[in-house]
């Protein structure tokens, strides 16, 4: 029985325990962690979730393969982190006057997916990198070529037609010959999504690209940048994708709107925003490793090769606090 002197017990409101406060994950920064923590403590649940928060280019020459040997195997032991593969503006990464080339980051990034690759951005690949992609991601269904000009017409040939899971497509500043989008139409009979943007075209309208798209019937959303298009080419893609739910377009001087195409948009949602470069200071898709810093000093970047775990175990076992803070933000 209490005592009558004690204190009466706090009323509880409403019958609710008060709840602990909750801080963002930026609290963090301004925080001085203990040093030498372990990393290796943190549960696999937490690990996992810092490392879905990183790209692939992060993960693999990051200071990942440095916090200990728990954090390298999650990495590698996970292909859900390598279903979506994103490998753009990976040249202008700082520490890469050291000798790790596309092909090696592109070979790992590959091999722990596990086959398991869904989507896979590129840019700057050549023959040999394609048919990497293609004999290592079986399983792929968006392909995103950006700048890729090195690629051949007879290597995309011959490599295209190993792909014909592909429901999405996007190519960018190279191969948009005619010959390549017959190619597509004919290798990808379940292409949903279709991108086209090109350099400033000087060439003579000629509506072959048009026929070309049109051969692909099952077209959801078709985007397509600076190309000879007429009220003839987009007529005839009208006619023929019978699905098509999303058309965006830009710069087409050869297209006047009239009653006839503007029956045969009237089903479709059109857009015509502006679209920005990736050069543009404005653009949402520029690179996103400006802001790593932390990547000037050579010291916390590590490649999570297939010899990583020879590296010495008591510099593995911490990692710089200014770089945890980086995983962390």
């Amino acid at each position: 029985m209490r005592s009558s002197s004690s204190p009466p017990p706090p009323a509880s409101r409403r019958g609710r325990a008060r709840k602990a406060p909750a801080f963002h994950v930026s609290v963090f920064k301004h925080m001085e962690l203990p040093c030498g923590r372990d990393w290796a403590e943190l549960p696999a649940d937490a690990i996992s979730c810092i490392l879905h928060r990183l790209d692939q280019t992060e993960l693999l020459i990051g200071g990942v393969a440095a916090v200990c040997r728990s954090w390298r195997r999650a990495a590698r032991e996970e292909p859900e982190l390598w279903r979506r593969i994103d490998l753009r503006d990976f040249h202008h990464i700082p520490p890469f006057n050291w000798p790790v080339g596309l092909r090696s980051i592109m070979r790992a990034a590959l091999r722990l997916s596990a086959g398991q690759c869904h989507t896979f951005f590129g840019e700057h690949l050549h023959d040999d990198h394609f048919v990497l992609l293609a004999e290592q991601a079986p399983l792929l269904k968006s392909l995103h070529l950006i700048n890729c000009y090195c690629i051949s017409d007879e290597g995309f040939a011959n490599t295209i037609k190993k792909l014909s899971l592909l429901e999405e497509l996007e190519l960018s500043w190279c191969l948009n010959r005619t010959q390549v989008l017959e190619l597509v139409a004919g290798a990808c009979p379940g292409l949903k999504h279709f991108r086209l943007v090109n350099h400033w075209n000087f060439e003579p309208k000629d509506d072959r690209k048009a026929r070309a798209i049109a051969r692909m019937c099952g077209l959801r959303s078709l985007h397509i940048v600076n190309d000879k298009l007429d009220n003839e080419g987009l007529a005839t893609i009208l006619d023929s994708c019978h699905h098509l739910e999303y058309l965006n377009m830009r710069d087409y001087w050869n297209i006047k709107m009239d009653e006839n195409l503007g029956a045969k948009l009237a089903r479709i949602n059109v857009d015509d925003y502006e679209y920005l470069l990736p050069s543009d200071p404005d653009s949402c898709c520029s690179s996103p490793f400006s802001s790593y810093d932390d990547y000037g000093d050579l010291s916390l970047s590590y490649y999570l090769g297939d010899d990583i775990d020879d590296m010495d175990e008591e510099h593995g076992r911490t990692i710089d606090i200014k770089s945890m803070c980086r995983y962390l933000s």
